[in-house]
Formats: C-alpha cells, structure tokens, sequence
C-alpha cells in the first residue's frame, strides 16, 4: 500500500485516499459498518461482473411502460452485490415512479379541457 491508498472497508480492496466511495463496491468510507472483509489475495483478480450493455436501456423503457415492471427490477436488483445492477434497479423505480406521476398530470389536464370545453 502506497501514502495515497488505502484499503475498502467494505470489499477490501485498495482504493485511492481521494475517494470518499468505493468505486468497487460502492461503500462509503468516511463510515463504519463494522470489521471489514479481508483483502482479497495477491495474484487473485479482483472480481468483476459482466456489463449489462442494452439490457439497462431495455429495462428503462419497460419502466416508463409499466410501473410493475419498474417496482419488481427495483426489488430483484436492490440487494445484488453488482453495483451497476443496484443502480439500474433504482433507475427503474424512479422512471417507473415518474411515468406514474406525468399520466397523472396528462389525465388531469385531459380532464380540465374536456370540462371546459363543455
């Protein structure tokens, strides 16, 4: 370990002084979540997930479509060790949640005009 690095307390791993998050595990390091694992051995990579490519953008528009399917991606995702899974199904909750509310307003101006122009 170098001056500027320092180890994860949540994977482990050493990452730079600079950053206040994991950019492995997405932990943050000015708090404690008590003892951290320990460092993954040397010659051993570091463990890497595969990229989701178009999937997220699939998931995405699916979410604005349904809000069911945005609430399940959520759930599925929220505890997954890949953080990009994590923040896609947090995506998909938000865009889900945002479709909900832009129908809402489109019905309620929808409903407005037709009694005015009654």
């Amino acid at each position: 370990m170098t001056d500027n690095t320092r180890m994860c307390t949540g994977c482990g791993r050493q990452i730079s002084t600079d950053y206040n998050v994991c950019p492995h595990c997405g932990r943050p390091q000015n708090q404690s979540y008590g003892p951290a694992p320990a460092p993954q051995p040397y010659g051993q990579p570091p463990q890497q997930y595969e990229p989701m490519g178009a999937l997220k953008y699939v998931l995405y528009i699916l979410s604005f479509l349904s809000l069911l399917i945005g609430i399940v991606v959520f759930l599925i995702w929220m505890n997954d060790p890949n953080p990009e899974k994590r923040h896609v199904g947090k995506n998909c909750l938000f865009i889900s949640l945002a479709a909900i509310l832009l129908s809402i307003i489109c019905w309620g101006v929808l409903a407005a005009m037709s009694i005015a122009l009654v």
